[in-house]
């Protein structure tokens, strides 16, 4: 796609490919052309020089200077390039490292595979990454846990070296936790930490052998010696719970801490103790019983726990519904919430009770955004989705409609019904017409042709954006859509809100060719400060250009 981007973006700096392929530019002239003050123009000549691999080594300087650009698109082609030429990019390792962090998904990503391929070894990576972790914001932190767990298996040895290091031990117990079963070199590691000093060490590293699984067994005698650890008690409850191994005097202890005053360490015990003993339906049946009691309590995190827990045992809708019913009566916003969370755990399973659930009022918001979440699986809930959408709550009118639009194909029976209630809100209600375009548009329906044209005409440029688009999901291929909805999705790519210009790239990327005319704008818009923008835009350059 990269090739493909280049040739289009020369093409857009008016120069001819013909041209540019006849006389390629030499290392020099492309080392000068990071330095240009054309974006699109720089961003050629980062991939270029990423295309010369190792050749490219005497680049590495001025690559690693623009890793630090204002631009993310600029900072993400940088990375790209400086992983593709390889060992002789190790001094820019401790700039990708800050990049770790960056605000930016996509430059994030860049930087990790960067580092990757380029083979710093841990003994360089570890404490580049321990200072990251170190000194980092909350919020720059998390970004920087979250790449890393996307890198999955390739991070581990760098979050072993880490382990090491005071100050990231915690944060590096998290990301292996999130990796899971990946981690499994780090079980030695993790399993020495159960006798750090600090307590949250302790905690965090046995949570993190619970969620690496069964190669975290040998653990296991440490784990049980962590239950007369008051911090980590918890902690080694859940990872017995997960393993399903305890031993009977493990198992006392377990029951010892049952209706404790610490509802979490309650929720956790019982939940073992099912774990434990999955073939005993009496305990099952009670375990179920006393959690969805739990989902009523004042504390915040026993809910979550009680919730996690019913989602992970699963005993069956038909046990866990009447409990839950019988929680919601009564119960609070939050305690709603919690619920229904637990039951989207048991999967498509659960549509035909959080149908019934609809009849609850105070839980129909959430019920609505569940069915949502299923996707076409909650096809049989067309019928009672149609019908919110003159309910009295708006917020289930909206979450309805999104439900409708996520179904798909599916929900085509309730096109009739969006196509009134998009006609009633028309002249009164333009926001509430976004969603209604957006679900026709992902339904498909030939049928919803007439408001969607009616939608484009209107002067509300998001609702015409949004129409414009929806048109094209019914019919891309067809050259009166793309002679409608190409100005208007142009006129998109410089909307206020990134969702707006995101979809309008997208949409234009399905006209294919025929959304040529639009490439001049397109190029313009990859200086775009939204990754996702960015990609959709990428795309439908390559799609255009074909």
């Amino acid at each position: 796609m990269r090739n493909i981007l280049r040739i289009v973006a020369l093409c857009g700096l008016g120069v001819s490919t013909t041209a540019a392929f006849a006389a390629q530019p030499t290392l020099h002239d492309l080392i000068a052309a990071v330095n240009a003050s054309d974006q699109p123009a720089r961003l050629v000549a980062l991939d270029s020089l990423g295309l010369m691999g190792p050749k490219a080594a005497a680049a590495v300087p001025t690559v690693t200077a623009a890793l630090k650009d204002p631009s993310a698109a600029v900072r993400a082609h940088a990375a790209q390039a400086l992983g593709a030429i390889g060992a002789a990019a190790k001094p820019a390792v401790p700039e990708l490292a800050v990049l770790i962090a960056d605000p930016d998904r996509v430059v994030r990503r860049e930087a990790i595979e960067a580092i990757a391929r380029i083979h710093p070894g841990p003994e360089v990576s570890a404490p580049l990454l321990a200072k990251v972790l170190e000194k980092a914001d909350p919020q720059v932190r998390h970004a920087a846990i979250t790449a890393l767990a996307e890198r999955g298996a390739a991070a581990v040895p760098v979050l072993i070296k880490a382990l090491g290091h005071k100050p990231a031990t915690y944060w590096a117990c998290l990301v292996l936790a999130q990796i899971g079963p990946d981690a499994k070199e780090a079980v030695p590691a993790l399993t020495a930490l159960i006798d750090d000093p600090r307590p949250e060490i302790r905690r965090e590293a046995i949570l993190a052998l619970a969620q690496i699984g069964p190669a975290a067994a040998p653990a296991l005698p440490q784990i049980r010696k962590a239950l007369d650890d008051p911090a980590a008690k918890t902690a080694a409850i859940f990872a017995l719970g997960q393993f399903r191994q305890a031993g009977k005097e493990a198992e006392a202890k377990i029951r010892q801490d049952l209706d404790t005053p610490d509802e979490v360490l309650d929720t956790v015990s019982l939940w073992a103790l099912a774990r434990l003993h999955p073939d005993d339906q009496k305990l099952i049946a009670q375990t179920t019983r006393r959690l969805c009691e739990m989902l009523k309590s004042d504390n915040p995190r026993a809910r979550k726990a009680a919730a996690r827990a019913l989602a992970s045992l699963r005993p069956g809708v038909k046990v866990v519904l009447p409990a839950m019913m019988h929680a919601f009566q009564g119960a609070s916003d939050a305690t709603v919430h919690d619920a229904l969370e637990a039951l989207a755990g048991f999967g498509n399973a659960a549509v035909p009770e959080l149908i019934d659930a609809l009849k609850f009022k105070q839980a129909r918001p959430y019920v609505v955004v569940l069915l949502g979440r299923q996707g076409a699986a909650a096809q049989p809930a067309v019928g009672a989705l149609s019908k919110l959408l003159n309910d009295e709550n708006p917020e289930v009118r909206r979450e309805a409609v999104l439900a409708l639009g996520r179904i798909g194909p599916g929900a085509k029976a309730a096109v009739p019904a969006l196509i009134k209630r998009f006609n009633e809100c028309f002249d009164c209600n333009g926001t509430e017409c976004y969603s209604l375009a957006y679900a026709l548009g992902r339904i498909g329906s030939p049928e919803a042709a007439p408001v969607l044209l009616k939608a484009i005409g209107s002067r509300d440029q998001p609702l015409a954006i949004f129409g414009a688009w929806a048109l094209v999901q019914i019919a891309p291929k067809d050259p009166a859509t793309a002679a409608k909805t190409l100005p208007l999705l142009v006129r998109g790519l410089h909307a206020s809100e990134p969702r707006f210009r995101r979809g309008a790239a997208e949409a234009i990327g399905q006209l294919g060719p025929a959304a040529k005319p639009a490439l001049p704008e397109l190029i313009k818009a990859l200086k775009d400060e939204d990754a996702s923008v960015r990609e959709a835009i990428e795309q439908a350059i390559a799609a255009a250009g074909r």
